[in-house]
């Protein structure tokens, strides 16, 4: 029964757990996809010395093989070498900036509103809210269906989690980055001196900006009968937000007629994995709070009279 009840929230954990898996498989792959031909060379041409072999051809120079820099390649591509070198902040970053788990900036509100409506709307559209309100008190009700809140906002943060441990066990829990990070994309020098604080701040915003998402679930399952077209409307309503806080509170307001420029990243939401841009990221842990709670005010307002849900509920029979 619990099975079923949840299989909304089970099937989005498992959809994540598949994210987070593929990413971290597809980062292997793509960071080592040349070892078969490594060890072809090392074998052929470095060990067996055998010239004629095709994989040898590039390090022939004037009809010769220049060893040197055969012996430079065996060295630098060592495969144990390579993975030696990498460090958790490295590996995290890169498989949540760059792998298929980046597509989340703009579909993890998605799964979100899926779960939720997938879990609650039956509840309130089929009129067996009615019931339960026969045995217990509305607030104590509308608290019982808010409890998937913070379960569904922690599967974001709990992703991030598991690319973290992902990383950690990789790299043999290496924490100290080598010089050559200095050039790699992902890099920025609090974030790497801070990763542990760093990445805790990003799994608070993830959790206050998923109660968003949350809350916005919520909001449609009282305004649609439809299952279907409750998911699509949160989902279009997301996107109404997010160019909102970018175009009128950040570039209209905040930029254009306070003149506080640079801010791009702290107002665009669906970029809130990640920053670059030193410890000025944490005002973003006050900004998500923010629009999570003027969120909670919004879905108050709109569940806070049971008649008005008995109402409207009657209306869409």
């Amino acid at each position: 029964m619990k099975i079923k009840k949840n299989i909304y929230l089970i099937t989005g954990i498992i959809i994540m757990f598949g994210i987070v898996t593929y990413s971290c498989y597809s980062f292997y792959s793509e960071k080592f996809s040349y070892v078969k031909t490594y060890n072809a060379i090392k074998k052929n041409c470095y060990e067996e010395k055998n010239m004629d072999d095709a994989v040898c051809s590039s390090f022939k120079y004037q009809g010769r093989i220049d060893h040197e820099v055969l012996e430079e390649y065996i060295l630098n591509n060592n495969p144990q070498r390579v993975r030696n070198d990498l460090d958790v902040a490295t590996v995290t970053s890169e498989i949540v900036e760059f792998s298929f788990f980046s597509k989340l900036q703009m579909f993890s509100p998605l799964i979100i509103i899926f779960i939720v409506i997938g879990s609650l709307h039956s509840s309130f559209v089929s009129g067996e809210f009615k019931n339960y309100l026969l045995r217990e008190e509305y607030k104590i009700y509308l608290k019982n269906q808010y409890m998937i809140a913070p379960k569904v906002a922690l599967i974001m943060p709990g992703a991030l989690a598991l690319i973290f441990l992902f990383a950690c066990f990789f790299t043999n829990f290496n924490f100290n980055a080598n010089s050559a990070v200095n050039n790699v994309a992902t890099y920025e020098s609090w974030k790497y001196n801070n990763f542990i604080l760093y990445g805790v701040i990003i799994c608070f915003i993830q959790f206050f900006i998923s109660l968003l998402y949350v809350h916005i679930a919520m909001i449609c399952i009282r305004k649609n009968k439809n299952k279907l077209v409750a998911i699509v409307m949160g989902y279009i309503i997301f996107i109404v937000i997010d160019i909102f806080i970018y175009l009128v509170i950040y570039v209209l307001i905040i930029n254009k007629i306070l003149g506080f420029k640079e801010l791009t990243d702290y107002f665009n939401i669906t970029g809130y994995w990640f920053f670059n841009t030193g410890p000025r990221f944490i005002w973003v842990l006050l900004l998500s709070f923010i629009f999570q709670l003027l969120s909670f005010i919004y879905l108050y307002i709109v569940y806070n009279k049971k008649e008005k849900l008995v109402v409207n509920y009657e209306k869409q029979i």
